[in-house]
């Protein structure tokens, strides 16, 4: 038998203990689909089975000859009542353990409403109720998905180098939010996150070459004393050299992002959040080798 939201079997499967939602288990993680099958083919389908059963039930044991019979109260001790009552507690198993509460309110009222008389019709009214409340609630339980080429990205606590991570710890927070950002699709949102790391690494660059005050002065008089300590610096010392490219790597960035980053109404797609990325990794990573 077919409806409109299960597929019932003529044979029950055999119950088996409770399935964990990986959605509470491990909430805010990624879930992949696989996860998600494991978890509700088992659960909804024996859901699906308890409901479905009911009006198959209710078929047998009223012939359409007997169709007056449907609006009969039924015995106390008819067969069909206690049938009906094994598949409404069924239900009530797998409602509970995939926690449709509002669902499993309206078992309870069907397992009571079983214990005294009751027509099979409306037997029929309480099971097709069960199937809406089942599907109503169902649509409350949202997922988002991550696509295949993003997902490496999200959670992401080395997403600069565990070299970075070691020299500059303050940044990992907002490192991981720019690749979760980046990952669920929020250019702008991970740009800003990733302005927040350059700042820092901008500070302690300038504060390596003995700028003082970083933290009370601005991008461009922090670059411009940088440039003028690196002048100072032997110019063939590989050491220079290599402050002199992280030098000109932070000005890239600068006029290419964060003057524009500091207007409100500007946005940032994702092929540009990406770019930045990539920018911003190798700044960190040329920085965390020379101080």
């Amino acid at each position: 038998m077919t409806g409109s939201l299960f597929t019932v079997e003529t044979q029950p499967p055999a119950i088996l203990d409770k399935p964990s939602q990986p959605w509470i288990d491990s909430p805010y993680s990624l879930i992949s689909w696989s996860d998600m099958e494991q978890f509700s083919a088992r659960a909804f389908y024996l859901l699906g089975y308890s409901i479905g059963a009911i009006p198959m039930e209710v078929a047998g044991s009223v012939e359409e000859s007997q169709f007056p019979v449907m609006q009969l109260d039924l015995p106390s001790s008819d067969p069909l009542k206690d049938k009906i009552a094994k598949h409404v507690a069924t239900a009530e198993t797998w409602c509970d353990s995939i926690d449709l509460s509002f669902s499993c309110a309206h078992v309870k009222r069907f397992q009571e409403r079983l214990k005294g008389e009751i027509t099979p019709n409306e037997i029929l009214r309480y099971a097709s109720e069960l199937r809406q409340r089942i599907a109503d609630e169902m649509k409350g339980k949202l997922f988002f998905h991550v696509p295949a080429d993003r997902v490496e990205f999200y959670s992401q606590r080395e997403l600069f180098g565990a070299d970075v991570n070691a020299k500059f710890p303050s940044i990992v927070f907002d490192m991981v939010e720019a690749g979760n950002c980046y990952a669920m699709g929020r250019g702008t949102a991970c740009v800003f996150h990733l302005m927040r790391i350059m700042e820092v690494g901008v500070q302690e660059f300038g504060a390596n070459l003995g700028v003082t005050l970083v933290q009370e002065k601005n991008w461009q008089n922090i670059l411009d004393e940088i440039n003028k300590a690196i002048k100072a610096l032997p110019p063939k010392d590989p050491a220079t050299v290599e402050m002199s490219q992280a030098s000109a790597n932070l000005y890239s960035v600068k006029l290419a992002w964060r003057n524009e980053v500091m207007h409100p109404k500007d946005t940032y797609t994702l092929e540009e959040a990406e770019n930045l990325i990539g920018q911003v990794k190798i700044f960190m990573a040329q920085l965390a080798s020379i101080i």
